[in-house]
C-alpha cells in the first residue's frame, strides 16, 4: 500500500522517527500558493522537506495497512470540518523562527486527541502536541534574522482563513522530502 524507505543510513537521527510518516493539516492550494513562496524564500531547507502545513500527529509507530487505513479513515470521519484563521506572522524574542499562529486552537487539539486513538500511534506523546498550532515560515534562524524577516514581510504577508475538511498522510522519500500519500476527509464517517 505505502512505499516506505528502508535505507535510512543517510538520514539524521531525528529524521528516522518520521520514516513511517505522519498526518498533517495542509492548507488548500489557494492558501498554500500564497504561503509556500515565503517558506521557500525564508527557509528553503525545511520547505524542501515539506510545504506549508500545521503539524497534527505524532510520527506513526506502525505501518499503514488496509485495516489501519480503514481505522484512521473511520476515526477522522467522526470529526466535523472546521474553519482556521491565519492573520499576521509572529516572531519570538526568545528563540528564532517566524510562523503564523493558527486559530482557533480548540478544534485542532480535539482533532489531535481523536486522531491519536488510532492504533498506528504506538509511541509516547510527542512534544509537538503541546506547541500551539502554527504554519512555519522560517525556523533554524537567529532571533535577529527572524525580526529582519518580520520587517521585510510586515506589509505584504497574506492573511486569511480556510476550511479544514481533510488532513494529509505524508511519508518521506529517501531524500527526506515528504510526499503526500493519502487525504482523509473529515466528517465523512
Amino acid at each position: 500500500m505505502v512505499q516506505y524507505v528502508t535505507d535510512t543510513s543517510k538520514w539524521e537521527t531525528w529524521q528516522r522517527d518520521y520514516r513511517l510518516g505522519l498526518i498533517l493539516i495542509m492548507p488548500p492550494d489557494m492558501v498554500a500558493s500564497r504561503i509556500n513562496p515565503l517558506r521557500a524564500k525564508y527557509d528553503p531547507r525545511t520547505y524542501a522537506y515539506c510545504p506549508a502545513h500545521i503539524t497534527l500527529s505524532d510520527p506513526l509507530g506502525l505501518e499503514i495497512t488496509p485495516d489501519r487505513d480503514a481505522e484512521v479513515r473511520r476515526i477522522l470521519g467522526s470529526v466535523q470540518p472546521f474553519s482556521l484563521y491565519f492573520d499576521k506572522p509572529h516572531a519570538s524574542r526568545e528563540r528564532g523562527g517566524v510562523a503564523y499562529p493558527i486559530r482557533p486552537r480548540e478544534p485542532i487539539d480535539a482533532l489531535r486527541t481523536t486522531l491519536h486513538q488510532a492504533s498506528v500511534f504506538t509511541r509516547p506523546p510527542c512534544y509537538t502536541r503541546t506547541i500551539p498550532p502554527h504554519m512555519t515560515l522560517s525556523e533554524f534562524v537567529t532571533i535577529e534574522e527572524s525580526w529582519r524577516i518580520m520587517d521585510e514581510i510586515k506589509d505584504t504577508a497574506p492573511s486569511g482563513s480556510f476550511l479544514c475538511d481533510r488532513v494529509e498522510f505524508i511519508v518521506p522519500d529517501r531524500d527526506m522530502h515528504f510526499q503526500r500519500v493519502k487525504s482523509y476527509a473529515l466528517g465523512k464517517g
